[in-house]
């Protein structure tokens, strides 16, 4: 069953076991005003089936007509599991960028070998793309250097001597131009795209090569670099994917289809969104198919989900906060779908709801400073207070993020005239803990029905209704805030049940239930860098 409705989670959030028995009448008890605003965004509970069946219809129109969704990849199987090798893999995500060295080791499964891990600076963000990827290859000779220091003499030879094969998972909207001139929706190669324009904070505008741009990087930091005490390799990049494909390849590894389950298609849910699938050609336009290569019946398709042409869906449940949230953005009206449930707005709206509460008993001068800042709640510290045991607990949390005192107001600065400096207390915790839950489970359930429209474009839910659906994920917020993946999870499985009574998809076979399940692929963006470029190698794409 999917889980109940946000008024009966949030109601019972602060109800296990708790010494402050004020601290879960406090939870229980709904202000009208706060009322209404919850009942804004749990909108799209009340007809999920209905929202996947509209994300179904327009992801259908996407792939026949969208330039830049739904795009078609060098990709026409999944791994089978066997690919062996060695490869430098490059993972550049909204707010990360990993490096590693990963060893595949056949139907032995695979090893993470020296990696790294860094934040990627904002001002990287709106500077030059060459100046962002000049940064890029220095953290991949930092790898390169560990890894060449961890293995033996005559190993460290022969990697100096042949180099190393390097696989990039690149979380943003990319196409190939196959002419040079015109560019052209279909990814035709695996070791070149360009990048289209980018959301999550970067401000890039210029249509720019990857390849090209960690090419010169890398070299330039070859010719420029004091020689360390083990020289730098040659680099050959073999393939560029997007986060979503490479999440689906990294499980598909590990995680085959089999008599009884199959692997559908991949989401991401972490700073940013996307998904994929590997859809039957015959759904796409002659443009988007395949015109060089093995002929092949299916084809990896790059949804873009996030973008401008998925807004017809949320258009019934966009709410003020929501507008606002995307004036105030880099790119109006780029992405509707990712600033409803991606990590890297789901703080912001909450902000952005708790401001409307917390400002109609005092002005907003009085609120904490951090609460009237543009991005000035982490959604970390939203997870961590919907986690919370029980109001005490949330409004310890609020008070050490936001500081005991407001705006710069000071305990000297109050006078006598001003006795009645605004504080957190039992109550605003427990509204702003109600918020959080209804800001995440509305994104857990646009969420899952997003992923049955994907399932519904490639026909998954129709045919094999013996097996399990599997929907391989990867991002912070499947991850690690606390029970979004359940609630995702549980929505599927209510809109699958739905579909099956109306009809609309076949039931399982001796009375058994239609099943949907997630499955985590950890480390899906290295790891499926790096099985998408022993793909190629062996010339199994």
């Amino acid at each position: 069953m999917a889980p109940p409705a946000i008024s009966t989670i949030i109601n019972n959030s602060g109800a296990s076991d708790t010494s402050d028995a004020n601290a879960t009448k406090l939870t229980a008890s709904i202000l009208p005003l706060e009322a209404g605003l919850l009942r804004k965004l749990e909108a799209p509970l009340a007809d999920l089936p209905g929202i996947a069946r509209a994300f179904e219809v327009v992801y259908h129109d996407l792939a026949l007509t969208a330039p830049d969704q739904f795009l078609p990849t060098p990709v026409r199987a999944l791994p089978t599991g066997e690919e062996k090798g060695r490869f430098l893999a490059l993972d550049l995500g909204g707010t990360n960028l990993r490096v590693a060295v990963v060893w595949l080791c056949g139907g032995d499964g695979l090893k993470v070998c020296a990696q790294g891990s860094w934040s990627i600076p904002e001002h990287f963000k709106s500077g030059a793309a060459e100046v962002l990827f000049r940064w890029v290859a220095d953290r991949i000779g930092d790898v390169v250097r560990e890894y060449l220091a961890d293995v033996g003499s005559e190993e460290r030879k022969r990697i100096l001597f042949e180099g190393m094969e390097l696989g990039i998972t690149f979380s943003f909207p990319m196409e190939v131009s196959t002419d040079g001139v015109e560019r052209n929706v279909r990814q035709t190669t695996h070791d070149s795209a360009l990048l289209m324009p980018m959301g999550k904070g970067f401000t890039f505008t210029t249509t720019n090569d990857l390849s090209s741009l960690l090419k010169t990087a890398y070299n330039d930091l070859l010719l420029t670099t004091t020689p360390p005490a083990y020289p730098l390799l040659k680099l050959d990049i073999v393939s560029i994917s997007n986060d979503s494909i490479s999440t689906l390849l990294s499980a598909a590894y590990l995680h085959h289809s089999t008599e009884n389950t199959r692997t559908a298609a991949g989401i991401i849910a972490g700073t940013g969104t996307n998904a994929t699938c590997l859809c039957p050609v015959s759904k796409l336009p002659a443009p988007k198919q395949p015109t060089s290569g093995p002929s092949t019946d299916a084809i990896l398709l790059n949804t873009e989900w996030s973008i401008r042409g998925t807004a017809p869906p949320l258009k019934p449940y966009t709410t003020t906060w929501d507008v606002q949230l995307d004036l105030e953005n880099e790119k109006p009206g780029f992405q509707p779908f990712e600033e409803m449930v991606g990590g890297r707005y789901l703080g912001e709206l909450v902000r952005l709801v708790s401001l409307d509460l917390l400002s109609s008993d005092v002005p907003k001068s009085q609120l904490p400073e951090k609460m009237r800042l543009r991005y000035g709640l982490d959604t970390r510290l939203c997870s961590e207070v919907e986690a919370s045991v029980n109001d005490d607990e949330a409004l310890s949390l609020l008070r050490d993020y936001f500081g005991p005192y407001t705006s710069s107001t000071t305990p000297a600065a109050t006078t006598a005239e001003d006795p009645k400096e605004w504080k957190w207390d039992l109550s605003s915790a427990a509204s702003f803990r109600r918020i959080s839950t209804a800001v995440s489970t509305r994104a857990a359930a646009l969420v899952a029905a997003a992923t049955i429209g994907v399932l519904g474009v490639n026909d998954e839910l129709k045919r094999h209704a013996e097996k399990e659906v599997l929907v391989c994920y990867t991002g912070t917020v499947l991850e690690k805030y606390p029970t979004f993946r359940e609630r995702c999870e549980g929505f599927m499985m209510e809109v699958v049940e739905r579909w099956v009574v109306e009809g609309r998809i076949p039931p399982a076979p001796s009375g058994k239930r239609r099943v949907v399940r997630l499955v985590e692929a950890k480390d899906g963006g290295i790891v499926g860098a790096a099985v998408l470029a022993g793909m190629v190698k062996e010339g199994r794409t």
